[in-house]
């Protein structure tokens, strides 16, 4: 069943209230002019519910034994509801944080749509609207009723992480505040008042104070109430209240730029038929385009829970390329929710694809030469490339060949280094591997002096035929002469501390042996003639070792 409303505008009023009402069309025209991204962005329809399919996601207890949950917003991580704990005292009412995502704010694996934590501790009144603000990372909870006259025309904040409540803040003296949520575009946020105000809606700025006021609403007899509203770019829906009407549940679509009703939709949740009494009390958008209902619902057991219920409504996204040098991109575009892009590109004459890049993270060109596949499209994409020149081959030298020698030149002979074989030849990188040899003591003196000298008439000759490569040979000859320098005396430190070594342990033996023959020269065990055999081979082995 379809309600027939008609268009909302400001009206003129009469009197001392014409100023304001001057004050309030001037507000609301400098807005628009002022804000102009107040338009529909991502539908693909004006009235997006309409004909909209739900699923039911989760199902929760309802704590309170008159309560009901009244209010929902969603976070970057969290779907957050407000349950009035009991709607006839102050009591402190349950706050609940459930997963968004199927993980956590940490990336670890979650039940999306879980319980992730929950408060009581503070009073809500009846909690009937919730916004949450992204940039100041808070929430605003619009009071509604209460008992406490105090909380009349409040709205509390809350934070988030905690779930606790911060401040309260009393926006009016003469209205209620029926729904509340954030305006992306200005900062500020939309509410809707209730029947003291006149079902009206009005536009607030950062700090909270009225900007435009949309005046009285055409209030509808099938209607008994207003629940919280939800605002997605130039829309904004919301529940009207027709729970004891017996005539179903109903979604309504509203235009912020055209400030007018779009469409009264019927919703059908495909209730269980053990499912006796049902109130869809909140909306939120969790992705684009991806909404959860709250519904409070009441079984033929006696149970009451709070039902999740998703929906994905016609959604266009955003394909965007980027312009690249040397070569062409094909064109993005605007894409319905679930179909696929295909963005081809091609380099031009003499260049080729270098880079590609989708969403911000590099892809092998090799597995996407020439084109890259956008499936079942969920949300905005980007796409950009870049193209380099083609490498050119470096050519390979060719032997130039020698020229003819005069008769002359050839009879003149050859030095004598030029001739010797190609073996004799030997390269500066085995001479340095020979000298290490040397170094370490393995190799001769003699045979590493053949080596060098070798090395040296080969140098000599290259030099002499004035090869580039080979002129700096003489420095590193030159080095390669005092690391042998140093070498030698290195070698000869190394002996001479050695034969110092040996002549004081040889010393001091000859000294014990005589000190024990001289203390008892008739001791059997050291004669006189082991003694003096005893030195002789001493003598020997530091002949020997000398």
């Amino acid at each position: 069943m379809r309600l027939a409303f008609t268009n909302f505008s400001l009206k003129s009023p009469t009197g001392k209230k014409s100023g304001r009402f001057f004050l309030a069309l001037f507000l609301g025209i400098f807005l628009f002019l002022t804000h102009p991204m107040l338009c529909q962005a991502g539908f693909a329809s004006s009235t997006p519910f309409t004909g909209a399919s739900w699923e039911l996601v989760g199902e929760y207890p309802i704590l309170g034994s008159n309560g009901a949950v009244q209010s929902v917003c969603a976070t970057e991580d969290y779907i957050i509801c407000i349950e009035n704990f009991n709607d006839l005292t102050t009591e402190p009412d349950v706050v609940s944080a459930y997963y968004k995502n199927d993980t956590d704010a940490d990336g670890n694996p979650v039940t999306q749509y879980s319980l992730a934590h929950q408060v009581r501790d503070a009073d809500f009144a009846h909690a009937n609207g919730m916004a949450y603000n992204p940039v100041t990372h808070e929430i605003l909870v619009s009071g509604y009723s209460s008992p406490d006259a105090s909380n009349y025309g409040c709205i509390f904040r809350l934070d988030p992480d905690t779930l606790e409540q911060k401040e309260r803040i009393q926006l009016s003296t003469s209205y209620n505040i029926l729904g509340i949520d954030y305006l992306p575009s200005t900062g500020g946020y939309l509410i809707q008042t209730d029947a003291d105000g006149g079902y009206g809606f009005k536009l607030l700025d950062v700090s909270l104070q009225v900007v435009d006021d949309w005046g009285t609403y055409p209030f509808d007899f099938y209607m008994e109430n207003f629940q919280d509203l939800c605002v997605s770019g130039d829309l904004f829906f919301l529940f009207p209240l027709t729970m004891h009407l017996g005539i179903g549940n109903f979604i309504q679509t509203y235009s912020l730029s055209q400030k007018t009703l779009l469409a009264d939709d019927t919703v059908d949740f495909g209730f269980s038929d053990d499912i006796t009494i049902n109130e869809p009390e909140g909306l939120c958008e969790t992705n684009p385009g991806e909404f959860i209902a709250i519904v409070n619902v009441t079984k033929a057991d006696g149970g009451r829970y709070v039902q999740f219920y998703r929906t994905r409504v016609p959604y266009l996204f955003t394909v965007s390329t980027s312009a690249a040098e040397h070569g062409s991109v094909s064109e993005g575009g605007e894409v319905s929710r679930g179909e696929e892009k295909t963005v081809s590109y091609t380099a031009d004459e003499g260049f080729r694809l270098a880079k590609l890049s989708v969403d911000g993270l590099y892809l092998p060109v090799t597995e996407y030469p020439d084109s890259y596949t956008f499936s079942d499209i969920q949300k905005d994409h980007t796409l950009a490339v870049t193209f380099e020149p083609v490498p050119t081959a470096t050519p390979t030298p060719t032997a130039t060949a020698t020229p003819t020698e005069t008769p002359a030149i050839t009879q003149t002979p050859e030095p004598a280094v030029s001739k010797a074989p190609a073996s004799s030849t030997v390269s500066f990188s085995s001479v340095a591997s020979h000298f290490a040899a040397f170094w370490k003591g393995t190799v001769h003196a003699a045979s590493w002096f053949r080596h060098l000298a070798s090395a040296g008439a080969s140098l000599f000759a290259r030099i002499r035929k004035a090869d580039p490569v080979f002129l700096a040979m003489p420095f590193v000859l030159l080095v390669l002469i005092l690391l042998f320098v140093l070498r030698l005396r290195y070698v000869r430190r190394i002996r001479r501390e050695r034969s110092r070594k040996a002549l004081e342990h040889r010393r001091r033996t000859y000294e014990e042996l005589v000190r024990e023959f001289t203390e008892d020269p008739k001791d059997e065990e050291v004669s006189i003639d082991e003694l003096l055999l005893t030195i002789d081979e001493l003598q020997k082995e530091e002949q020997k070792n000398t």
